[in-house]
């Protein structure tokens, strides 16, 4: 009887680092098995020249040449013929660590894989095999980049998020289906990582750079500067990628240049923010080139005055109180804001000069309408800039974003709730463009930092939340796409995180790997998270199959903290 055999793969070579050469064999024992998702190979003795680490990606070549298996090294261990540790203890004259025992001890390095993808196409145990280093090929095809002949198998545009590089110093440029970054596959990116070691603004900043360089989709981008300066300055050049600068960063460009990203700041781009109270005609930014001021009168703002209440100010007796006042809004009887004032102050009033006073307005108590009027003269202080209490307002003129656009909105010197304010209102007036088919855009992707200002993980459900929510789930086949940073995924509405096709982990504690945003992870790649340095992050998309650490470049526009005049 003659046993068959897988045909052998032909183009074996174009998925290997044969110059590097063998650096392990797979090895599967009673106690520990090979699985269809795990395997296991030991180190060759190569006198320390197989530099591997947690997050490698190593290539299983069967015996037989019948089939290739990738994998992402998860763990480590390092064994030897030592019995105990008081056996080793002794042999050092009884813990003189200074002492060189004179016999060699044996000791091997064994490393667990996550199988990734194998050319066969099958699901089964990795059987004896050689394991090499993968090419960039190689790479690429363990996460399903490109197929068994190098080709590019996305649906979408490819979109280059970071370079990795293998314990072999190979280099291999990593992307994203733009189908599942901005849709309609799949949409969203979560960035988390501790503050200022995380880097989550300038990979951002590169990430959207990219995208609008790659993308085949009518794209535009709104940012909204929630701190400090952060995003003020992304149309001025960064000096780090300037030749000649004394902050010049070589690696840089040459990332930019195998990532295909010119390297120029936001040249498309337009600032926005609130009215400055004591100069009306000028923008409150701490940006010092010139920014575009927004402020919203009666007709545009009438609609969210009910979020302007506290919840637990807002009642079905003052909901009944404003029913009234909306009305005459929308019948045009009261243009402005000071408008609005007067005619409530007149019906209070007028209620009181009655004999006897009545106690009842138009259905609602007279201490409801009082409750009533002492809120609304209370919004235009507690939102200084953002209510024109008479005359018209100006809007950003969402209308205008055309593909290759860049809006930034300077929202950092309003309180929370004005920042909710901005945010939600602007959520809700990008979702109505694309809805309605007034936009030529396919997409408008939105970043906003400390998302979970915005929607914050619990049960208590707020309008801003709820529309948040709903985004991250049907946004998509709209075209509108959520690009959120916080320092924990943990204090971000679950729903949203779970809802984002792609995550960027930076540096993490260790309190926040515990949560179940990291359960997936082994420990090792749990505990390599909480040591990235700046620049390096954790990538995970629906369409990789194993996470895998990756390197960006400085993003292309000066960081905010940087301009000087």
């Amino acid at each position: 009887m003659t046993e068959n055999h897988a045909p052998a793969i032909s183009n074996f070579e174009s998925f290997l680092n044969q110059e590097y050469g063998v650096i392990g064999r797979t090895v599967s024992t009673k106690s520990e098995p090979n699985t269809s998702s795990q395997f296991q190979f030991w180190v060759a003795d190569r006198r320390g020249k197989v530099t591997l680490e947690i997050g490698n990606i190593i290539a299983a070549f069967a015996d037989d040449n019948s089939d290739i298996t990738f994998g992402s090294v998860i763990e480590m261990r390092s064994y030897s013929d030592i019995d105990s540790f008081i056996a080793d203890y002794l042999s050092h004259d009884f813990g003189n660590a200074e002492v060189v025992v004179p016999t060699d001890v044996s000791q091997v390095i064994v490393v667990t894989c996550a199988v990734m993808r194998n050319l066969s196409n099958q699901t089964k145990p990795v059987e004896r095999s050689r394991v090499y280093f993968p090419s960039v090929t190689g790479i690429q095809f363990a996460y399903g980049i490109v197929n068994d002949k190098g080709e590019t198998i996305y649906a979408g545009a490819p979109i280059p998020i970071g370079i990795f590089e293998n314990g072999d110093k190979t280099v291999a440029p990593i992307s994203v289906d733009e189908h599942f970054m901005i849709g309609p596959e799949g949409a969203h990116l979560n960035v988390s990582g501790i503050s200022g070691l995380a880097s989550k603004t300038s990979a951002i900043e590169f990430t959207i750079k990219s995208l609008l360089t790659h993308t085949r989709q009518r794209t535009a981008v709104v940012m909204f500067n929630v701190k400090s300066r952060d995003l003020l300055y992304i149309d001025q050049p960064n000096p780090r990628l300037q030749q000649g600068s004394d902050q010049f960063d070589e690696w840089s460009i040459k990332a930019y240049n195998i990532l295909g990203v010119p390297i120029e700041p936001f040249t498309n781009a337009r600032f926005f923010a609130p009215s400055d109270p004591d100069y009306p005609d000028h923008a409150k930014s701490l940006r010092r080139l010139p920014t575009e001021r927004f402020e919203w009168d009666l007709g545009m703002i009438f609609r969210d005055i009910p979020t302007l209440f506290n919840p637990f100010d807002w009642d079905d007796r003052m909901e009944s109180v404003w029913f009234v006042i909306q009305e005459e809004i929308e019948q045009g009887r009261l243009l402005t804001y000071t408008q609005m004032l007067s005619w409530v102050e007149g019906q209070i009033n007028t209620a009181n000069a009655s004999r006897p006073p009545q106690q009842w307005i138009r259905g609602s108590h007279i201490a409801t309408w009082n409750k009533m009027l002492g809120h609304l003269r209370r919004f235009p202080r507690s939102y200084p800039g953002l209510i024109a209490v008479a005359g018209q307002g100006l809007n950003i003129p969402w209308e205008e974003l055309q593909h290759g656009d860049v809006y930034v909105v300077d929202i950092q010197g309003l309180g929370d709730r004005g920042q909710r304010l901005v945010f939600g209102r602007a959520m809700r007036a990008l979702s109505d463009m694309l809805e309605a088919g007034d936009s030529d855009l396919d997409a408008i992707v939105v970043f906003v930092d400390e998302l979970n200002k915005f929607a914050p993980s619990g049960n208590v459900r707020t309008p801003l939340k709820t529309r948040l929510i709903d985004i991250t789930a049907r946004g998509r086949s709209l075209g509108l796409v959520l690009f959120g940073a916080e320092q924990f995924a943990s204090s971000v509405d679950n729903e949203i995180v779970e809802n984002s096709s792609t995550f960027l982990f930076g540096r993490t504690e260790t309190n926040e790997i515990r949560s179940a945003n990291y359960a997936a992870f082994s420990d090792e790649v749990k505990a390599k998270l909480t040591m990235l340095p700046q620049g390096r992050l954790l990538a995970k998309s629906a369409k990789f199959s194993q996470p895998i650490f990756l390197r960006f470049p400085y993003p292309p526009c000066l960081p905010g903290d940087q301009y000087t005049e």
